[in-house]
């Protein structure tokens, strides 16, 4: 038995509730799930990726307009450290 069995049954029932909770978000009942798992299971998947569709528009939307940004800012790091790296003073002694 674990040392704190107080804390393992309420971390259990806090962790059932939110899955219970986060299933109800997609109109799933415990019956429904027992019944058809593998249903179910589908129904999660049509979800998430119907969810995954729509944040993707919004991703692209973004990517052009942040991915150029980002090229030109690294660009430009890039050439500020050469430029230092150039101009930095060498102690070669002769």
């Amino acid at each position: 038995m674990p040392k704190n069995l107080g804390s393992t049954i309420i971390k259990l029932l806090i962790g059932s509730f939110l899955v219970g909770w986060m299933l109800t978000l997609f109109n799933i009942t415990p019956l429904e799930l027992l019944e058809d798992l593998t249903g179910t299971i589908g129904q999660i998947y049509s979800v998430a990726l119907s969810s995954v569709r729509w944040a993707a528009d919004y991703i692209l939307l973004g990517a052009v307009i942040v991915l150029p940004v980002g090229g030109v800012i690294a660009g430009l790091n890039y050439v500020q450290a050469k430029s230092r790296q150039r101009n930095r003073p060498t102690n070669k002694e002769d």
